[in-house]
This record gives structure tokens, C-alpha cells and sequence, in this order.
């Protein structure tokens, strides 16, 4: 049996018993806390602009919810008056819109900042439109079951499929703000590396992008590209899972990949005592939806 320490020659499901399900007890402390989380997340209560709103998704995992940490030199983005979010868990989810300042509230609140923000405020300024965020991202998951959770829309047997509760949760707020949704930002991908073969994960990926388009009609959907640092020291199988993204525009009509910003991670890989960490810093974020709103522009003629 191939080491547990070579990466390159496990086998998935020997990679599926390390990075797949944690132990029961685990499971059960990190589902209590999810309760709890959800339970007292509030956010800032906004009144709803008359005026139609531009409605954007996000879905995905860590980085596409937030975990960027603030770093020495930088300076986080004031919150934009004219953006708001729809809010994925709390006690006004499906109620009313919050202002949009990180960390949003996508399944579960996080703790650090992402790209949607970012991409929120620069779309409200370029089409003097207020934009609507609907973040509905969970964290470390992956269209490979884990820990009861799975973005596969074919998948049943699941706790919680989180792509039938990204629809649910676009759903209300295209019924709150009367407007059809205007595009979906994707990053995921980090989990299913050591859990997903590339062809079943393309599989389920553009059934997740197809079952989207049914829905919710030809909307842009930009996908940013996995860490290029993270890539060189996480899970060889990454790799595959990177290929099946840059690949998707030949796959998939508008849609539009964007490449992240290299060695810009909240971590240090290969400094002693300091944790492997696979998450973008908070500039990073600011700079993926700076590139996520360029490319929307192109896309839509948006604010020209």
C-alpha cells in the first residue's frame, strides 16, 4: 500500500479516508457550531432601493464565501452603500436585504473577506445600478460527499446539497427583488483535488452549470482559477481539477475562467510553524473581483 505521506501515489480512495469525512465526533461538534453560528448571525438591516436591482450569486467554497485576512500595507475596501446582500443564513435570511460588508452571510457566516463585495461595488459605481449579492458558498466542500454536504445536483443521500440550496436561495431573492439574476460567480475546487477524479468532477460540474442555465437562462458565469501557490504544494490531483476549469469556456457558452493572483495566500507554505493555508488574503479577493467585474464588463457591456 503506497505511503500516506506520497501524495503522488495514493489511490482517491485512500486520499478520501485522510481528506474526506471527519470523525464522527468532529462531525457532530462542527454541525452544533454551525447551529449556533447561524443562529446569531445578524448582519445590517438595509431598506430595499425602488429602483430594480442587478442580482448576482456566488457559489462555491472558502474562498468564494471569504476567508481573506487583512495584511500589513493594505486597506480594506469602505462598504458600498448601493450594494446589498441577500442573506444565506441568519435570522433575516429570506426576509430582507443586509449591507453588503464582509464577511457576508452565505450558508454559514465566515470570518474573513472575499470577492464579491469587491465585484459588487464596482458594478453598482460602473452601471449607477444597486446590486444585489446572494451569497449562498459553504466552506472545505466539494461535489464528493462530505462531511453531508455536496455541490453534485444529482446527488440525494446528502445532509444538505448545497446546489438545491443555492437555487432555493436565488430563487428568493429573484421573487424579493422582482429582477431575473444577472450572472454567477464560481470558485471551488480545493476539496474535490484529492476526493474527485477530473472527469467525474467535469461531470458533475457541467451539470451543475447546465442545470444553472435551465433555470436561470444564458446568465455569465466567470469561475475563478485555484491558487497557483496552493497548487504547488497542496494535492497533486489538483491539477486535474484546474484543467477542468480553464476548459469550461470551450464547454460552456458564456462563461469566462480568470486567473487568480500568485503567492497570495493568508499562509506561508514551507516556513516552519506556520500552517499550509489554501486561502486568498483579502487583497488577494479585492484583486479576483476586480478581474471578476473586468471580465463582466467584456462580457456584458456592463456600466459602458
Amino acid at each position: 500500500m503506497p505511503s500516506p505521506f506520497d501524495p503522488e501515489l495514493r489511490t482517491y480512495d485512500e486520499d478520501r479516508a485522510i481528506h474526506g469525512d471527519y470523525p464522527l465526533k468532529l462531525r457532530m461538534l462542527m454541525r452544533a457550531k454551525t447551529i449556533v453560528k447561524k443562529a446569531i448571525a445578524t448582519g445590517t438591516p438595509v431598506e430595499p432601493f425602488d429602483e430594480p436591482y442587478t442580482v448576482i450569486a456566488i457559489l462555491g467554497q472558502s474562498n468564494a464565501a471569504g476567508a481573506g485576512i487583512e495584511v500589513g500595507g493594505t486597506a480594506p475596501t469602505p462598504p458600498n452603500p448601493r450594494v446589498h446582500q441577500w442573506p444565506g443564513c441568519g435570522r433575516y435570511r429570506g426576509r430582507k436585504p443586509l449591507a453588503a460588508i464582509d464577511p457576508l452571510l452565505h450558508e454559514v457566516p465566515t470570518n474573513g473577506v472575499g470577492f464579491a463585495t469587491e465585484f459588487g461595488s464596482l458594478l453598482a459605481d460602473a452601471s449607477a445600478k444597486p446590486v444585489l449579492l446572494v451569497p449562498t458558498a459553504r466552506g472545505d466542500t466539494s461535489f464528493w460527499p462530505k462531511n453531508g454536504y455536496s455541490w453534485n445536483p444529482a446527488n440525494t443521500d446528502v445532509r444538505v446539497n448545497l446546489f438545491k440550496y443555492a437555487c432555493k436561495q436565488i430563487d428568493s431573492a429573484l421573487k424579493f427583488s422582482g429582477q431575473p439574476l444577472s450572472g454567477i460567480l464560481w470558485h471551488q475546487g480545493e476539496s474535490d483535488g484529492p476526493l474527485t477524479p477530473a472527469e467525474l468532477y467535469q461531470e458533475q460540474f457541467d451539470l451543475l452549470i447546465a442545470t444553472l442555465r435551465v433555470r436561470y437562462g444564458p446568465v455569465p458565469f466567470i469561475l475563478g482559477g485555484l491558487s497557483p501557490e496552493y497548487m504547488r504544494f497542496g494535492p497533486p490531483k489538483l491539477a486535474g481539477i484546474d484543467a477542468v476549469h480553464k476548459d469550461t469556456p470551450n464547454r460552456h457558452p458564456n462563461a469566462r475562467f480568470v486567473e487568480p493572483p500568485d503567492g497570495m495566500l493568508n499562509g506561508s507554505p514551507g516556513v516552519p510553524g506556520v500552517a499550509e493555508d489554501p486561502h486568498f488574503t483579502a487583497e488577494a479577493g479585492r484583486i479576483i473581483g476586480r478581474r471578476m467585474f473586468s471580465t463582466y464588463q467584456e462580457m456584458t457591456s456592463a456600466g459602458s
